[in-house]
């Protein structure tokens, strides 16, 4: 790392333009097209927007597409430099003293993320590898919906996002916050019986995958992953996006059911959440 290297924000008015460097070799870069996307229309929600930062090494971001969206714990990342060489020293700049969830890193760029890993000593709470599955808008429009007497899809209200949040087994100091954006910016549904018990539901995250994708326990092998899935897929192609979700790839139930309803594992996405070496309160 050179002693000039700095991360630089990227103000948002130039978000479009780094945004439409991902449409090379569509639907390649797709993720980070989207992800640029989902920051652009929350920033018009929400001009001041606390603890989000969109940043680039040097502001080198027109020559290679590289970026570190750093909202609140979460951090994204890409870049379109091959090898990766700006992302790890873009890397090795982040405040490591906080912990943070490490979103979405593609197979290709997983070893620049390694590499600052084992260089700096920095360590994981956890770390999951994942399946991406994708499968195009046109597909996604085509799902047909049988609903069991009693039940009804809805979009999710902020409410419902605190009650994922406390049932999401990656649920963390900033989670709460994370979940109640989702409900009230993002596409979403849930499926409801008679008393108004949600009983499934997906969010649409910032990547643009569908998910958290989740079927209370007490409802488990009735079928309602596959509704849901089908709901929330068909929300995301009337908004014009390809649908994809990541799976745990020890999640056997979620491969085959994302299989059998036409999904591509077209790649591997990789998830970390890094130790904190001091306290932070994510209090609003």
């Amino acid at each position: 790392m050179s002693v000039t290297d700095v991360l630089e924000q990227i103000p948002c008015e130039d978000w479009p333009e780094l945004r439409d460097l991902f449409r090379v070799d569509w639907p390649k870069h797709e993720v980070a097209f989207n992800t640029i996307q989902n920051y652009i229309n929350w920033i018009k929600i929400d001009p001041r927007i606390k603890h989000l930062q969109v940043v680039s090494l040097n502001g080198s971001w027109r020559q290679n597409g590289t970026y570190l969206i750093v909202d609140r714990n979460q951090v994204f990342a890409y870049t379109l430099e091959e090898p990766c060489d700006t992302l790890v020293r873009a890397f090795q700049l982040l405040d490591w003293d906080y912990s943070y969830v490490i979103c979405s890193i593609r197979d290709s760029h997983q070893p620049a993320l390694i590499n600052v890993q084992t260089s700096m000593q920095i360590e994981t709470v956890w770390y999951k590898e994942a399946f991406f599955f994708h499968l195009p808008k046109e597909e996604c429009l085509k799902f047909e919906i049988d609903l069991p007497e009693g039940l009804r899809l809805e979009k999710l209200g902020i409410e419902h996002g605190l009650y994922a949040n406390r049932i999401w087994p990656q649920r963390n100091e900033a989670s709460e916050y994370f979940f109640k954006r989702l409900a009230a910016w993002n596409a979403s549904v849930g499926l409801f019986n008679e008393s108004d018990e949600l009983l499934a539901w997906s969010f649409h995250w910032p990547t643009g995958a569908i998910g958290p994708l989740e079927v209370h326990p007490d409802h488990y092998r009735k079928g309602y992953g596959t509704i849901i899935t089908k709901a929330i897929a068909k929300e995301v192609a009337k908004l014009g996006f390809n649908c994809y979700g990541t799976v745990w790839k020890t999640n056997a139930a979620s491969i085959g059911m994302f299989t059998k309803l036409g999904f591509k594992s077209t790649d591997y996405h990789h998830y970390t959440k890094s130790k904190a070496w001091k306290l932070c309160e994510w209090a609003d």
